[in-house]
């Protein structure tokens, strides 16, 4: 039997993921010419757009662990990217951008002939379009409890951090920052809800990516390293941990393939009952759920027709593949357990 909301809201969190990882990705690889990351540009941002920001406050807006921030805080003093002021309070201190900080923001910000996939998107919807999809991710972000993004969000654009606008006419600098604005709900939205299964994964004894990869693989059977990567958005290297790791937990197995030091990954029996107790335990206590409880199939049926159309614009081809696979695999589930 069919459950149709089960399957659009699988469909949404899949939609919205790729649709972040492609941008994330993309934008990722553009910073890091520059010689830094992206999670580095971004305390740089949020140094410059919230001056006297704590630690604490740093990995709140940029949705990290403080442990986090302290290590990216040392990396950029180290670069002489960023200062520590003392202050009155011996105990305290004011963080702050350097001068040689400041041209990094300045590298970095993407202007008109700049290969930044949210100007792929400027042109795809119309205004009222383009405000249902700002609107609709608003709303999560508010049943998230996340809504500081929104003032993060306001001053990066006020400021022109992520954006040169200089060369943009009015209306196109108002739909990036519309663009903008729905690129970073949707990034706070994804890590949510990667971070609300990590915890409820762990009775599994699995990780997040390891769930992420056993999907991949039994939706691919046959598929090597190399593609997983590919497809997962990941590095080989982390692809190839993720799968050594699943291999030493018994949940896949492999078979030599002609192509020299590649394997073909296949989920096993164990693998396939780990992913049926995932959807057993945890398909009605993801958060995802009680977010999406008051929306309309029809308002769900929206959203997500306009994010396979902003992923067919990032040529993520493989979602709509992905989604057919995992929507006959979530059918067979939900009949065991329905």
């Amino acid at each position: 039997m069919k459950n149709t909301k089960l399957l659009d809201t699988h469909a949404f969190y899949n939609l919205s993921r790729y649709c972040f990882l492609n941008i994330e990705y993309n934008y990722s690889s553009v910073v890091e010419e520059s010689g830094i990351t992206l999670p580095q540009l971004r305390i740089l941002w949020i140094l410059k757009a919230f001056p006297g920001i704590s630690v604490g406050e740093i990995a709140t807006m940029g949705y990290w662990t403080c442990p986090t921030v302290t290590n990216i805080l040392k990396i950029l003093a180290k670069k002489q990217l960023v200062i520590k002021e003392d202050t009155v309070n011996r105990k305290l201190y004011k963080l702050n951008v350097t001068a040689e900080g400041e041209k990094f923001i300045d590298i970095n910000k993407q202007g008109k002939s700049n290969n930044f996939h949210l100007f792929d998107l400027l042109n795809l919807f119309n205004e009222d379009e383009l405000d249902f999809i700002v609107n609709f991710y608003k709303g999560i972000i508010i049943k998230c409890g996340e809504e500081h993004i929104f003032e993060y969000v306001d001053r990066i654009n006020s400021l022109s951090l992520k954006v040169d606008y200089t060369k943009f006419s009015i209306l196109e600098a108002k739909k990036i920052k519309k663009l903008v604005f729905f690129y970073n709900t949707l990034r706070i939205f994804i890590l949510h809800m990667e971070r609300d299964h990590s915890l409820l994964l762990k009775d599994l004894n699995l990780t997040y990516p390891q769930l992420r990869a056993l999907w991949i693989i039994e939706a691919f059977p046959g598929i090597n390293s190399r593609t997983l990567s590919s497809l997962a958005f990941w590095a080989p290297s982390t692809a190839n941990l993720v799968v050594k790791n699943l291999y030493a937990k018994d949940l896949i197995f492999k078979e030599k393939s002609s192509v020299k030091n590649s394997l073909y990954l296949y989920i096993n029996s164990k693998g396939e009952e780990i992913l049926i107790e995932d959807f057993k335990l945890n398909s009605e206590r993801l958060v995802i759920h009680d977010y999406l409880k008051g929306i309309e199939g029809k308002t769900l049926d929206k959203i997500n027709d306009y994010l396979y159309t902003i992923n067919k614009k990032l040529r993520n081809n493989m979602v709509e593949i992905y989604l057919e696979k995992t929507h006959e695999i979530l059918e067979n589930y939900y009949d065991k357990f329905k």
